[in-house]
């Protein structure tokens, strides 16, 4: 198997896997999505709302808020729980509650982004409420999903006969992710990465066959993780393959206690 990192900036990574068969790169995205743990807020103490939210409302917002947090908690800490406690008063005009104003007890964990509205309070109305929040995993609830996009796709191959290609750019208009070029003798791929299969090239070509073929490489993908930032995406991937580690573990176990049994 062979691995190569196309892109790992900020929330983004975009992976070159070659050697690979589809239910291990399949399984390594499901788990992904479900299974690898993170921080959200699971209980919501709700003291003092005089807000037009209803307690639920309240609570069902204050649980979506992601909670970045140190990935170190995940083999150090698991069973850590976080307080943040939010008090909120409009006194002489109407103001916004965000969630920046939620306070941690834990500097390791906190908002994501300081700027998600949670409710207006008129002139006069509070809120005081405190959550708890722990590690849990997708499988429970979507806000422990740590990932907002986890795919995977067939490395794309574009071959064009160049012979045959009588460059009328029809290709080049109906391609939704622009990878042709036109040059004064040929049609040219910029971007084969970018392909998503669609082989609309193909259909609007004149010619008959096709002077354009759009397949595949077998075993080869390129993945694509996109973390809603409460973890890195690289961490999120080798905590899936840890994950899957352990899976393989179990299973070989349980094999051979069945086995071992059988015999006997």
């Amino acid at each position: 198997m062979e691995l190569e990192v196309l892109e790992l900036e900020g929330d983004t990574l975009r992976l070159l896997v070659r050697g690979a068969h589809t239910p291990f790169v399949n399984a390594l995205r499901r788990i992904m999505i479900a299974e690898v743990p993170c921080m959200a807020v699971e209980v919501v103490s709700i003291v003092e709302n005089s807000s037009v939210l209803d307690d639920e409302v309240l609570a069902h917002r204050i649980g979506l808020v992601p909670l970045k947090m140190d990935p170190r908690i995940i083999e150090e800490e698991p069973d850590k729980v976080v307080r943040l406690e939010l008090v909120a008063e409009a006194k002489g005009e109407t103001i916004t509650v965000y969630s920046g104003d939620m306070k941690s007890d834990s500097p390791d964990v906190a908002p994501l982004y300081p700027n998600i509205p949670i409710v207006k309070l008129a002139p006069g109305q509070r809120i005081y409420l405190i959550a708890k929040a722990r590690l849990g995993t997708g499988s429970e609830h979507a806000r422990w999903q740590p990932v907002s996009v986890a795919a995977h796709k067939y490395l794309p191959v574009i071959r064009v006969d160049v012979s045959r290609c009588t460059l009328c750019g029809k290709c080049i208009e109906i391609c939704p992710k622009k990878i042709f070029d036109r040059t004064d003798s040929a049609l040219k791929v910029r971007n084969v990465l970018a392909c998503t299969l669609c082989k609309d090239c193909v259909d609007v070509c004149p010619l008959d066959p096709p002077a354009i073929d759009v397949s595949w490489e077998e075993g080869s993908y390129v993945m694509y993780v996109e973390s809603t930032g409460v973890l890195p995406p690289d961490f999120i991937l080798k905590q899936a393959t840890k994950v899957l580690e352990r899976k393989l573990e179990e299973f070989e176990s349980k094999l051979k206690e069945v086995l071992a049994g059988g015999e006997a």
